[in-house]
């Protein structure tokens, strides 16, 4: 079989069949342990703008605690006019992970007043002096 033999073949197979007497899905009916999986995967930035505002379920999803036991904020590093909106959206992730965050990637955007402030939330019910895993990239 030739490449383009082999191509066309896998082409065929490969594609999925149309939906005809199938009635479309409402991604708010997804199982919410299925849905936390896809959201998880979007930055802070997309869940706390967007995500949430879909619909309910998404919203409630996307307040669960344990979506915020791991905030990763690299990707958000921007100009220096982003860095008090970064801040302000850092301390909501934060807020939301109530108590069992338990990794934090900041970027150019961190100060003091952000550092005690994460320091200062409850950490499986204890309040704790930086144990969390915190690092700054610039």
């Amino acid at each position: 079989m030739t490449t383009s033999a082999f191509s066309k073949k896998k082409m065929k197979t490969s594609s999925p069949s149309p939906m005809k007497d199938e009635e479309p899905r409402n991604w708010a009916d997804l199982p919410s342990e299925l849905t936390s999986l896809i959201l998880i995967r979007l930055s802070v930035a997309d869940i706390l703008n967007n995500a949430q505002k879909v619909c309910r379920p998404w919203r409630r999803i996307c307040k669960e605690p344990s979506m915020w036991r791991k905030i990763d904020m690299r990707s958000l590093i921007r100009d220096r006019g982003m860095l008090d909106p970064l801040a302000i959206m850092c301390r909501h992730a934060v807020d939301r992970s109530q108590g069992g965050l338990v990794k934090i990637h900041l970027g150019n955007f961190v100060n003091d007043d952000l550092l005690d402030y994460i320091a200062d939330r409850e950490i499986d019910g204890f309040r704790q002096k930086i144990c969390v895993d915190i690092y700054i990239f610039e």
